[in-house]
């Protein structure tokens, strides 16, 4: 830490003076400059060294999401990480943001326990230093959806478990629906504690058993990160605390699986942009496949690569839905998964705690949900020995006609 050097670039010298001194105290270099047009000119110079930039939106001489448009077309500036400050919360500014070059945002009103947290997440994340986020192995799958009622956690659930019998392995199930998070109920499992109680840490190198010991196991193979106990709670989960839990995640399982539920938070943003692959949950009816519009759209906005983008059509309703013919144009013919409508499996596996993949797999349901999970790891698990063939693993292989 002693040798980083980060920028400030904030037109309100209260401000500035704030960030310096709390960032001084942490061990980093610091330079503060109150005009983004004498910061572009001091980063142009070749002496001159920034490890990371903060820098305000608001700015009379030159609004934030120009200047950092500016720096990233200075070729020694390109790859710089760069934290936008910022009063307002709106997630449309933090996609401006994001849209204009820039890595993460932070609320002006921070305290120093989470800027410290951030800044150093963000630092080893841009250089990849051993044990950071950039540096970890779980292939991430992510569902989402802009709509409620699309069946995020039935989708999370089945496809974490269907992953861990496919292949007999430990999958990590990471419930960060914040405000409805039912990922336990559906397994009939109820945490004793959740990831709130990582706030009254400062080290964004807690230790491993901290967030072993919030981990649920349960039998299928997975163990589930859990949400807050209520909606109350939600808003104590914070980016800060995604990026305590993150490196654990990614260096402990496999494949990890996050039930991302249906609002645009910016913990989920987060998630979002680390993902390998985002399922994008949609029920064939108008008001779901506007949602799912909209959130491709949101995508694009943030720079996020449409490919890893694979909606899933969940058949939630029985008749008089759309046909998957045309949602799949809407939807900018993407690839798609599709779920056949069972509501009396899913509903039956809630009440009982049992998910379908582990009670029916054979079901059209839930052979679509175990096929899914196939097509989404077959290729990354090719070269991995086993001791053994699963019996799912053989079924799914029959099922498609693939070679042992």
């Amino acid at each position: 830490m002693a040798n980083e050097h980060i920028l400030l670039v904030d037109d309100s010298e209260i401000i500035l003076f704030k960030l310096k001194a709390a960032l001084t105290r942490l061990g980093y270099v610091v330079t503060a400059l109150s005009n983004p047009l004498v910061a572009l000119d001091w980063l142009k110079a070749t002496e001159n060294n920034a490890d990371l930039i903060i820098s305000d939106v608001n700015m009379p001489e030159m609004i934030g999401f120009e200047f950092v448009r500016a720096l990233r077309l200075i070729p020694a500036r390109a790859h710089t990480p760069v934290m936008m400050l910022t009063s307002k919360t709106e997630i449309e500014d933090k996609i401006a943001g994001l849209q204009a070059g820039a890595d993460d945002y932070l609320g002006k009103n921070v305290t120093a326990t989470e800027l410290n947290l951030r800044v150093s997440a963000l630092l080893s994340r841009s250089k990849g230093s051993e044990g950071t986020l950039i540096e970890t192995g779980a292939k991430t799958i992510t569902v989402f959806s802009l709509r409620g009622g699309v069946g995020t956690t039935s989708i999370s659930v089945n496809l974490a478990i269907s992953l861990a019998q496919l292949w007999d392995i430990d999958v990590g199930l990471w419930d960060m629906n914040l405000n409805s998070g039912h990922c336990g109920l559906f397994l009939n499992i109820k945490a004793k504690q959740t990831p709130v109680v990582l706030n009254k840490f400062s080290d964004a190198n807690i230790e491993e058993h901290l967030i072993a010991e919030l981990l649920l196991k349960h039998d299928a193979g997975i163990k589930l990160m859990p949400a807050p106990d209520s909606a109350a709670e939600a808003e104590l989960v914070t980016p800060a605390t995604v990026d305590m839990i993150w490196p654990y995640m990614q260096s402990h399982f496999p494949y990890l699986v996050i039930d991302a539920g249906n609002h645009l938070t910016e913990p989920v943003l987060n998630i979002l942009e680390r993902s390998d692959i985002i399922l994008l949950a949609v029920s064939p009816e108008l008001a779901s496949i506007k949602s799912a519009c909209d959130a491709l759209d949101i995508f694009d906005r943030m720079g996020l690569d449409l490919e890893k983008v694979v909606p899933v059509i969940n058949n939630t309703i029985a008749e008089n839905h759309l046909p998957t013919t045309k949602i799949i144009p809407v939807l900018r013919n993407r690839p798609i998964f599709e779920i056949p409508y069972d509501c009396a499996g899913f509903v039956q596996a809630i009440l009982t705690g049992k998910p379908l993949v582990t009670t029916a797999p054979k079901s059209e349901a839930g052979m679509a949900i175990v096929t899914m999970a196939y097509r989404l790891s077959t290729k990354s698990m090719s070269g991995v020995k086993k001791a053994r063939v699963s019996p799912l693993l053989e079924t799914v292989r029959k099922k498609l006609g693939v070679a042992s």
